[in-house]
């Protein structure tokens, strides 16, 4: 029985195992991955519909390579990226070091950004960026990383209409009512 994402490759980040199970389904097919924590993905190695799992560090330009040339090999498209940005400082602005603030942005902006940059050659028309942000941030920067991410979202949802790629930020309650009504565009 055909699903709404029946035969859709997502490639999904950051320790994302309920949206990866939300998205299959739906009948996509996944590529996840994470830093770390690659014993509780294990299970989906096996799945039989050709799941991709891998572990590593989407702060290294050379890691989002290697995923990227891994997703290239194994599908040749990319239909939905899925990315995580929901890091958090759990801590008021002037008890967090540089160094934390530092941190934060890499991990909740840059590499949202470095794996865009990365996917959209095997992305086409119809295909989706879901960048998933914190739902109510507590704290200044928490809320000024997320306020990036969904001013980046709407910026290249405008960029790349004219390729037939929607862009959005949303909250994970958000994705999965967008996953289970159809994702516009896919």
């Amino acid at each position: 029985m055909a699903t709404p994402l029946t035969g859709r490759v997502a490639v999904i980040t950051g320790g994302s195992r309920g949206v990866a199970e939300t998205l299959r389904a739906q009948g996509a097919v996944c590529a996840t991955c994470d830093r770390g924590n690659a014993a509780p993905h294990a299970r989906d190695r096996e799945r039989p519909h050709g799941d991709l799992v891998m572990t590593l560090d989407l702060r290294d330009p050379m890691a989002v390579d290697v995923f990227a040339t891994a997703v290239e090999e194994r599908y040749g498209r990319v239909d939905i990226l899925v990315t995580s940005a929901t890091a958090t400082t759990a801590a008021p602005f002037e008890s967090v070091s540089a160094r934390a603030e530092r941190a934060l942005i890499e991990d909740n902006f840059l590499q949202v950004t470095g794996l865009i940059r990365r996917m959209l050659p095997l992305m086409g028309d119809g295909s989706a960026i879901v960048n998933l942000v914190q739902d109510e941030p507590c704290h200044a920067l928490d809320a000024a990383v997320k306020a990036a991410v969904e001013s980046l979202s709407g910026s290249l949802a405008v960029e790349l209409a004219p390729r037939g790629i929607s862009v959005m930020a949303v909250t994970v309650e958000q994705a999965y009512q967008l996953w289970w009504s159809g994702i516009p565009s896919v």
